[in-house]
């Protein structure tokens, strides 16, 4: 689903959730975005620091018509989102891009590593809706820098939890936990793996469903300006159809593309 005429909302905020001292959930009133927003969908978000900045769908509650999202600070522009209170207004941009793909799909297996748990957490509960079987496989540093994880849990989805550190279910990254996973799980078919977070973990995830023989389908974080397909500043590099190698923008072609087609 993509949005080709995107829709800026003046939406409120309706609460905040603090869920370590880097990442806050915050819930926006904004039933268009809720009407319409699939899996892997973003939006863009005003603030204070010249440029909006692109923040993944977490979850939506259609009925209600709110749309949550998950920020993580890393510097004064997603701070200052962080610090917005019930009450307080936004400028938000969007649904925009395009999403994951989950028509035809029997399995889906979703791998997320730090703040890609977020636009994951979307695609899990979208599974549930449509009553696809779902795994959910999340890697963070540590325990005590896990998030969502009682939230996972609570879709009723299995899940597994890999941390560096080494004290949760599975120590190492998440493509370590996939690994694991994979070995032990009976083929279904229609299964596709689905992923978000740092490159290397998701091109060492590709590289795995690509042994197993699965479809993979990656969410891409590239550095965005307008998010709209006009400066060309989130262009990624990928393969064309007659082999060649070409670029393609990250905020409307994607940002979820086949993994077969990035250029890692």
């Amino acid at each position: 689903m993509t949005c080709d005429h995107p829709i800026e909302h003046l939406v409120t905020v309706r609460s905040s959730r603090r869920l370590n001292s880097q990442t806050t959930v915050l819930t926006l009133e904004a039933p268009l975005i809720a009407a319409t927003a699939a899996p892997g969908q973003f939006v863009n978000l005003s603030c204070d620091h010249f440029l909006r900045r692109p923040i993944g769908i977490m979850a939506v509650l259609r009925h209600e018509g709110l749309v949550e999202l998950g920020i993580r600070v890393v510097g004064d522009g997603t701070r200052e989102l962080a610090q917005k209170r019930p009450g307080d207004q936004l400028s938000v941009l969007g649904p925009l891009g395009h999403g994951f793909r989950l028509e035809g799909l029997q399995r889906v297996i979703t791998v997320g590593g730090g703040s890609g748990v977020f636009p994951l957490f979307f695609v899990q509960q979208v599974c549930r809706e449509r009553g696809i079987d779902a795994l959910a496989v999340c890697g963070y540093r540590s325990i005590d820098e896990s998030i969502l994880r009682d939230e996972y849990a609570g879709l009723g989805c299995q899940t597994l939890f890999a941390a560096d550190a080494g004290d949760l279910d599975v120590a190492g990254h998440a493509a370590d936990a996939l690994k694991q996973l994979l070995c032990q799980l009976p083929p279904v078919p229609q299964t596709a793996v689905l992923t978000c977070g740092p490159r290397p973990m998701m091109q060492a995830v590709a590289a795995l469903a690509r042994d197993y023989q699965l479809p993979c389908q990656v969410s891409l974080e590239e550095r965005m300006a307008c998010g709209i397909g006009v400066c060309l500043v989130c262009a990624c590099q990928v393969r064309e159809a007659d082999g060649a190698t070409g670029y393609q923008r990250c905020c409307v072609d994607g940002p979820v593309f086949d993994a077969e087609v990035v250029v890692w």
